[in-house]
């Protein structure tokens, strides 16, 4: 006979399996087969049966819908939300650089930033995990250990397996004690095949009303070309220094709460996921005019076009862009890292205009 408690939580399980298929029914889809086993796995973990670890590691494919489940199911978790940590990549390096200051060593700052975001903590959630610099390997690997030292229940999706972070070759030593935490306290499984979720059709136009959505790839060559959108192409005179901490940036023209950038002066410059997060503190939208395909663009400067759009996707926040080349037509490479694949997906949620 099963005791009370057990009883309660296959109850606290169905009703968040609910609550999750509810929530895609309504956005216009149903879980697939792959979906639902990671909804049984995450359920697994809130319920503590997992064979003594205490994480799961979901990795996969762009649009495949493993941060929307992820958050979904979190959002449905019987835990106050309070004691529930949800960090996306750039925010935790954000809060990381607060803290680090002429009196406080990087090992203090490491340390504080885990603490703070620890203390307290019944679920962890983070999303989209990726290491592409050395330091973050060390960062990220205090956390791991934090996470596993207090048994806090960890959910974290990533486009990458654990030995794919940190690809380069001359660094990847450095997060291999990270992978190995990994390895020891988590879960591993992969949330791969199926559909792009991103690539499908929106069902009507009130799902693109809002948030990174309602943004639009415009295909504009010259200014009559933006005029014809229905948008005003900036002039030298509206060009403005936007500042960043001790930084200072060009952008095109500030209209109200909309910037705009050229993809040279945004992207062909040093700016990084932490000056996106300040300005998307001041700026409701922004325009990426001038924007070339993939292969017109530095290495940097990929890179950083895929951080502008984890950090705009994560917080919501609509981007226009203005192009030479059609959405479609953007990735120009046949062999692209996850990265880029991740980018191409999120792009595919921009209405597009020819």
């Amino acid at each position: 006979m099963r005791s009370p408690s057990a009883e309660r939580e296959d109850a606290r399980d169905r009703r968040s399996r609910r609550a999750v298929t509810a929530r895609a029914a309504d956005e216009g889809f149903v879980l697939d087969a792959g979906q639902v086993e990671l909804l049984d796995r995450i359920a697994a973990l809130a319920a503590g049966d997992t064979g003594g670890r205490t994480g799961l590691y979901v990795s996969g494919p762009a649009g495949r819908g493993k941060s929307w489940l992820a958050r979904t199911a979190t959002e449905a978790l019987p835990v106050p939300a309070e004691r529930v940590r949800r960090v996306h990549f750039h925010d935790f390096f954000e809060e990381l650089r607060q803290r680090l200051g002429p009196r406080v060593s990087a090992r203090d700052a490491i340390d504080g930033t885990v603490t703070s975001l620890l203390d307290g903590a019944e679920w962890f959630f983070f999303d989209e995990l990726h290491v592409h610099d050395p330091a973050g390997a060390a960062l990220l690997t205090r956390l791991l250990r934090g996470l596993a030292e207090r048994r806090i229940p960890t959910l974290v999706t990533s486009n990458y397996a654990p030995e794919g972070l940190l690809p380069s070759p001359v660094y990847h030593h450095l997060m291999e004690p990270g992978i190995a935490v990994i390895r020891e306290s988590m879960i591993v499984t992969t949330l791969d095949g199926g559909v792009d979720y991103r690539a499908r059709e929106l069902p009507d136009a009130a799902q693109r009303s809002a948030g990174f959505a309602s943004g639009r790839w415009i295909v504009a060559l010259d200014d009559d070309a933006i005029r014809a959108a229905g948008l005003e192409p900036p002039t030298p005179d509206e060009a403005v220094d936007v500042t960043s901490g001790s930084y200072r940036f060009t952008a095109s023209a500030v209209r109200d709460r909309e910037v705009w950038f050229s993809a040279g002066a945004l992207l062909e410059a040093r700016t990084t996921p932490q000056d996106y997060l300040r300005w998307i503190e001041r700026f409701d939208r922004g325009v990426l005019h001038g924007l070339p395909p993939l292969s017109g663009l530095s290495r940097q400067a990929q890179q950083r076009f895929v951080s502008l759009l984890d950090v705009l996707v994560d917080r919501d926040v609509p981007l226009t862009v203005l192009s030479s080349v059609a959405r479609h037509a953007f990735v120009d490479r046949e062999r692209v890292p996850p990265d880029v694949v991740r980018a191409r997906s999120r792009l595919s949620l921009l209405e597009t205009r020819p």
